[in-house]
Order: structure tokens, then C-alpha cells, then sequence
């Protein structure tokens, strides 16, 4: 169950890059009747279509289209260090080759600095024929730098040299308007107090609007079928209200939560689809919202960033203070053109002028909905919810086999019957139930793939785990003790065995038992073939194989089970062996599930199985289903012994954010809910975080998960799957790309996508 809070938008890091293609089709006239384009079916667009400001995955589906990055990425979301004349890298035992925009090479300085080169194409033009150069990677670096920057991208938070320089001595009078924390008008520079009292007067109308939607959403969504008060509603939120609370209470609750942050670590977390500051600017206007965006110097601050250095026409270099393994991701930026989205006569690089000036990216903002780039397909329009895509002659994988690509707004249940009736030719459903019927029912094979239908499965870009807090679930109050981690390594042991079957029962073919606490999605991921690799909790407390591979499902069952007894042993309980239970055993554990009480979780099956399991040892291990607002408090609290969730991986697996020891017991982000606290660990994070190594990090981070695995606080549960459909009868499906994943859409070689 994902937590509904974090409604997904996408990063630069975590984009999918377009990049590199089979040999191109050519396609071959539609048959009569069927229409010349490629129909491709998607949600409500926001029409932030600008590589500066998109945020919604809708929106950014069309920046990746009519966009180019400098530097691109392969099937597994590695960066590309050769793209110019191309790398070729292995998949799943194929070999591809992927093509990008440019180069880039990485050298760790002996002092700790890290320096990124990044060269260019030289015969590249934009889609409008204007010549590409570095200096068009300059401008749109200087955008995401500027200190009123207020997009998504976070290269301003990388150890740039230089960058928290630039950024200091300059706010935007929104940004002095909401530091003032509502603390009552005081005379100064910057705003008057009709300017104070008028906004937020705007904000809190714009902050009632928002809470509404929160409110009607979760209506739509059913969560609230008996009670669909704001209080209701709000508990699904993780926000406890008063019965009679308003609209406007429950936005109160979330300023008192994040105070006055509109980001997306701040009030906007909490968005249901449309951003606070989008409410805002619909109460105050588009030119007075960027006035207030607009910079206003305050004190001192750079000229420019002194990390970054012109080499040539077509070559960067970016010094940083240290290293950061997530920079190689937010260095291969877009190449957005400086002569459509800046001012080419404020461009001098020598005098600091990089095509706008300092604090007012209003200019850039006003072609926010009309986008220009390098990408494989030139915005057209939009109109009555389709935007029309042309094939850009331009593009330097070829000019795109199909001349028209249209993406039609649509609501996902429409996807596959319009597919079916020829209204569209390619859509994203949700993979549930309903779809499969649907899929199936279309083809006269009553399979995913068919005459009418072709389903392509893809691998989510997350996972399903069952954790158990180590603070709460120990012997003596000594969570890294080898008793304590026998003590969960039992529980795990039963849980583990019971994943095939539950998993498969709920899921089907949808999703996949896993077997380490990292997506499979993830380039690195242990493979079945690597050297070591083993299924999750498959020893026994000696260290010695549980299952042989001749046993059958009954047989797997008994052996955990005496598995899970040698691991209680172990923590220090008696055994009665007469008995055949434990005897001494007085605390009653909790796992909860948050299936809305409705037992509809796949961690459900598996937590019941094992409990009977653990009555029957005369170990009580009680399965509590609840609805999400318990589970995130319990969780965010630290009270949740044991729990299941799911997590959304980045295309970096960097794994400070969730097992680092400083964001345990309560501090730091408090996102290590499981308590793990061990310096080696620890230093593994570290050591992975501090090297641009692959190969290197891929072996650190592996060491890294058996440390986890050993502390018995995770059991990897599921990879479950996203889907892409397609109409058999007029898409060229060998034309749709191989092999793909989350990283590598339908469109990520959609020069070669053709019709029949």
C-alpha cells in the first residue's frame, strides 16, 4: 500500500531518457479506414509543458518527447558516458547501443573535488533549425540555478562550487512574504502592507481550494464510503481533525505541519494534483504571481557560479567540493534552446550574462505551455485535450517514422476499450483486475498478447516489503544483539516461505516474488547468476540451506518452521520439546496492514499464514488490518512493531534516506523506520554514495543488503508490474522498443514506432 500522501511527479533524476534505437522501420500506409496517426492515450494534461517547469507525469510525457538531454541513460537508467559515437551495454543478455546528445567524463580529484566534462555534438540543430552549442547548456544551467528558481529540478542543491554563493542575496517577494510566517505586517523594503494583507487573503482562499480537492478525491476514491466528512477525509491524509473541521481547518492543519513551504517537501507534498501554487496564482493572476517570483536583491551575492567554466563551443566543465552520486544525473540536463526560451542579446558569457536576467525568469515562464527542443517530435498544439505532435527532421536518431503523433487526455478506464475500438493505439492502464479481463476478453486467445491487443509487462519502479522495527522487536532492549537478530530473523523465516503463494494468488502474473530490499528495476539489483545470490531468509541459524529444490510447497512449510524454531532458540526462548511450543513467550507481537479493514493487501496472506504458524509455537504474532491514516501514524510515529508498505525507488540507489543510522529512533528524516543502526552499514551507504564506479557501487550496496537482510528487519515482498497496451492491428509491434522498463517507455525509441 503506497502511502496516498506522496502522489507521484517526476524529477530530472528520475526521467526517462529517450536514447537510442534498433534500425529504423519504415512505415507503411494505415489500412483504409484506420487513421494516418498514432493515437496514444493519457491523463489531464497541467500544460506545463516547459523543461523547467513541468511536474506532472502527463506534462513531462510531452517535455520527453519534444525534449533532448545532454547525457542519456539505458534500459537499467544508467547515464551514458559515450553518447556521441555511441555505448553499447548488455540487457538481459542482449546487447544494445544507446546514442545521446553528448559526452561526459567524471574525475575525482585527489583533494575529495570531483570535476563533470561535458561535451557536446557539434553538427546539432534544435527543431527550428537554429544550431545547438554549449552555451545553450549554459542557459538552461543558469535557469535551474537562479535563486528564484521554483521548478523541480534540484541542481542548486548539488556541492557546485560557487552555487550557494550565487543563490545567496537575492529573494523573491513571495518568498519574503511567506518568511514573514504570518506574523502580522511590519514596515519594510519590499512589500506594503495592502501587498501583505491582499495575499494572504489570496493564500488562505487558494489553501481552502486546495484542501477541497484532497477532500474530493478521496470521495472519488472510495475511501471514505460511510463517513466522507472533511475529518474522514483528512485521516486519510495522516491529519487528525475535529468532526465539524472545514476545508479550510484541514489546509490550517498542513501550514501548521510545513509552515509557510509551498515546495514539494513542503505543503505541496500533500497535493491530490494541482500544486498550492497553482491555487494561488488562480486567485491572484499569472502577472501578479510573477511579479511576486521576480528576484529583489537583499544583501550580497555572486555574479556567477564559479564551478561551472566554458571549455569551448561545445564543451563544460562543472567543478563540485565534493562527490555526490546523484550529480551525474543532474548534470545531463535538458538542452533547452537559448535563442526561444532566453534572450540571446543578454548572453555574454565573459560579463556574467546568461541570457535573462538574475531573479526574473518571467520571460521563461511565458513560453511555459508552447515548448522548443531537440527531441524526436516538435509541439504542435494542444486543443480539447489532445496535443499534436510533428516529426522533428531534425533529430539526430532520424526523423520519426510516424509524421503525427496525437496524446488525447482520457480517463484510464477508457484506456483498453479505445484501443479495442480504434479511438487509440497505445495506453498505460492500471494493471488491475478489470484490465486483464478486458485484455483478454479483446484477443480470441483470451491472452495478454493477441490479434487485437499486445501487452507488454513491465517491472514497477518500487517494491512491496514487510519491516519490523528493531527498537520495538528485540531481546533485553539490545537491538543489534545476535539474540535480537535471531529473534526477527524467526519471524522472517515463516513469513518468508509463505511469499510464492500468497503473492501469486493476489497478483497472478502481475507482479513477482523478490528476494533483496531494492527494486529489481535498479541497476543494482543481484541477479539470479550473480555469485552469492540467495532467496530471502533461506538458512537456518547455522548458516546452512533450508530448502533443497525437490521439496514440495508442504515440505517448504515444514522446514521454515523448524528453521523459525532454531532462530527462536537462539533468541533465548525455552523450548518444550515434548510440547512441541515455546513456553515462556508472554509479549504479543503486531503486524499491521493497512487493507482498509478490508483484507485486500497482498502482505495480508502471508502475515496470517505465519501467525498461525507462530500460535501454534506459542508465539502470538496478532494481524491488525487498518486504514492508512492508523498505519502512517503508527509508522511516522515509530509504534509500529511490524508493517507493510511498498516503496518507489530513484533511479539511484542510494540508500541513506531509508537505512542510514542518522535518520533512525526519530532524527534526521526519520525515514529508517526500521531502526537499523550499524557503523558498517553505515559506511557501506557512504562508501557506494562516494563513488562514480558502477561495477564498484554495485558490489558495496550488495554487501550493504546482506547487512540488512542479517539484521532481520525487511523481507522483500513483490515487484509488481506496470503495463503498456497496444493495438495489434495497426502498431508495428516489433517497432515498439524490446526489453523494456521503467526507464525505457514505449517512446524511447520512437523514431523507429510505426503503423501497420
Amino acid at each position: 500500500m503506497i502511502n496516498m500522501k506522496k502522489i507521484a511527479a517526476l524529477s530530472m533524476a528520475s526521467v526517462m531518457v529517450l536514447s537510442t534505437a534498433a534500425m529504423a522501420e519504415t512505415a507503411e500506409a494505415p489500412a483504409e479506414g484506420a487513421h494516418a496517426n498514432i493515437v496514444y492515450a493519457t491523463s489531464t494534461f497541467g500544460q506545463k509543458f516547459s523543461p523547467f517547469f513541468a511536474t506532472t507525469a502527463y506534462d513531462m510525457e510531452v517535455v520527453d518527447l519534444t525534449q533532448a538531454l545532454a547525457l542519456a541513460t539505458d534500459r537499467g537508467g544508467a547515464v551514458i558516458y559515450k553518447g556521441i559515437e555511441g555505448e553499447t551495454i548488455d540487457y538481459n543478455g542482449t546487447d544494445y547501443t544507446y546514442y545521446g546528445l553528448g559526452d561526459v567524463e567524471v574525475t575525482q580529484n585527489e583533494d575529495g573535488t570531483v570535476d563533470y566534462t561535458i561535451h557536446i555534438r557539434d553538427d546539432q540543430v534544435f527543431s527550428d533549425g537554429e544550431p545547438m552549442t554549449i552555451d545553450d547548456y549554459i542557459f538552461s544551467f543558469y535557469v535551474y540555478a537562479d535563486p528564484t528558481y521554483d521548478g523541480s529540478t534540484t541542481i542548486y542543491a548539488l556541492p557546485i562550487e560557487g552555487m550557494e554563493e550565487y543563490r545567496s542575496g537575492m529573494q523573491s517577494k513571495l518568498e519574503l512574504l511567506l518568511g514573514t510566517a504570518r506574523a502580522g505586517y511590519e514596515a519594510n523594503d519590499y512589500f506594503t502592507e495592502d501587498e501583505y494583507n491582499s495575499f494572504f487573503t489570496a493564500f488562505d482562499a487558494a489553501g481552502e481550494a486546495f484542501a477541497q480537492e484532497i477532500v474530493d478525491y478521496c470521495k472519488g476514491a472510495g475511501y471514505n464510503a460511510e463517513d466522507d466528512s472533511v475529518a474522514a477525509c483528512a485521516a486519510n491524509w495522516g491529519y487528525e481533525l475535529a468532526e465539524d473541521a472545514t476545508a479550510a481547518d484541514f489546509f490550517a492543519s498542513m501550514v501548521d505541519n510545513y509552515g509557510y513551504d509551498l515546495s514539494d517537501e513542503g505543503i505541496n507534498l500533500e497535493t491530490a494534483g494541482t500544486s498550492i501554487t497553482d491555487f494561488i496564482t488562480a486567485n491572484i493572476g499569472e502577472e501578479a504571481m510573477l511579479d511576486l517570483q521576480k528576484g529583489i536583491q537583499t544583501g550580497s551575492g555572486a555574479d556567477n557560479v564559479a564551478g561551472l567554466t566554458r571549455v569551448d563551443d561545445y564543451t563544460v566543465n562543472i567543478h563540485m567540493t565534493s562527490f555526490d552520486a546523484t550529480a551525474i544525473y543532474n548534470v545531463g540536463l535538458y538542452m533547452a534552446p537559448l535563442h526561444y526560451y532566453g534572450d540571446p542579446a543578454a548572453y555574454d558569457y565573459k560579463n556574467n550574462k546568461f541570457g535573462f536576467a538574475k531573479g526574473d525568469l518571467s520571460a521563461i515562464k511565458a513560453k511555459t505551455s508552447e515548448p522548443i527542443g531537440a527531441g524526436p517530435y516538435v509541439f504542435d498544439g494542444y486543443a480539447n485535450g489532445v496535443v499534436t505532435l510533428k516529426a522533428n527532421e531534425h533529430y539526430f536518431k532520424g526523423k520519426p517514422a510516424t509524421e503525427v503523433l496525437l496524446m488525447q487526455e482520457s480517463i484510464d478506464s477508457d484506456y483498453v476499450p479505445g484501443i479495442v475500438t480504434g479511438t487509440f493505439d497505445i495506453a498505460g492502464p492500471s494493471m488491475n483486475d478489470e484490465t486483464v479481463r478486458a485484455i483478454q476478453d479483446a484477443n480470441s486467445n483470451h491472452e495478454l498478447q493477441g490479434d487485437t491487443l499486445h501487452t507488454i509487462l513491465v517491472d514497477y519502479r518500487g517494491y512491496g516489503y514487510l519491516g519490523i522495527n528493531a527498537d520495538l522487536v528485540n531481546v533485553n532492549d539490545e537491538p543489534a544483539s545476535d539474540a535480537s537478530k535471531a529473534l526477527r530473523k524467526g519471524f522472517m523465516t515463516l513469513l518468508s516461505v509463505y511469499r510464492d503463494t500468497v503473492i501469486n494468488s493476489y497478483y497472478g502474473d502481475r507482479a513477482s516474488v523478490i528476494q533483496y530490499p531494492i527494486s529489481n528495476t535498479s541497476w543494482a539489483a543481484p541477479k539470479p547468476a550473480d555469485e552469492g545470490y540467495q532467496t530471502a531468509y533461506s538458512v537456518d541459524v547455522d548458516g546452512n540451506p533450508i530448502y533443497t529444490s525437490s521439496m514440495s510447497e508442504e515440505e517448504r512449510y515444514a522446514a521454515a518452521k523448524e528453521a523459525a524454531i532454531g532462530f527462536f532458540k537462539a533468541a533465548g526462548f525455552t523450548y518444550d520439546e515434548a510440547a512441541g511450543k515455546f513456553t515462556d513467550v508472554e509479549q504479543t507481537y503486531e503486524v499491521m496492514i493497512p487493507g482498509q479493514g478490508q483484507q485486500d493487501h497482498p502482505a495480508y496472506g502471508v502475515a496470517v499464514a505465519a501467525s498461525e504458524v507462530l500460535e501454534s509455537l506459542g508465539i502470538k504474532l496478532q494481524v491488525n488490518d487498518v486504514g492508512t491514516s492508523t498505519w502512517n501514524n503508527a509508522l511516522e510515529g515509530n509504534t509500529a512493531m511490524m508493517w507493510a508498505a511498498a516503496w518507489q525507488s530513484t533511479v539511484d540507489p542510494d540508500m541513506t534516506q531509508v537505512y542510514s543510522s542518522q535518520n533512525a529512533h526519530g532524527n534526521g528524516t526519520n525515514s529508517n523506520h526500521y531502526s537499523v543502526d550499524d557503523a558498517a552499514l553505515d559506511e557501506l551507504i557512504a562508501e557506494g554514495r562516494g563513488s562514480a564506479d558502477t561495477e564498484y557501487r554495485k558490489s558495496v550496496y550488495k554487501d550493504a543488503m546482506n547487512i540488512i537482510m542479517d539484521w532481520g528487519c525487511e523481507l522483500p515482498l513483490y515487484q509488481r508490474k506496470d503495463c503498456t497496451v497496444a493495438s495489434s492491428k495497426r502498431i508495428v509491434i516489433d517497432s515498439i522498443p524490446h526489453d523494456m522498463t521503467p526507464y525505457w517507455g514505449w517512446y524511447a525509441e520512437v523514431e523507429t514506432l510505426a503503423l501497420q
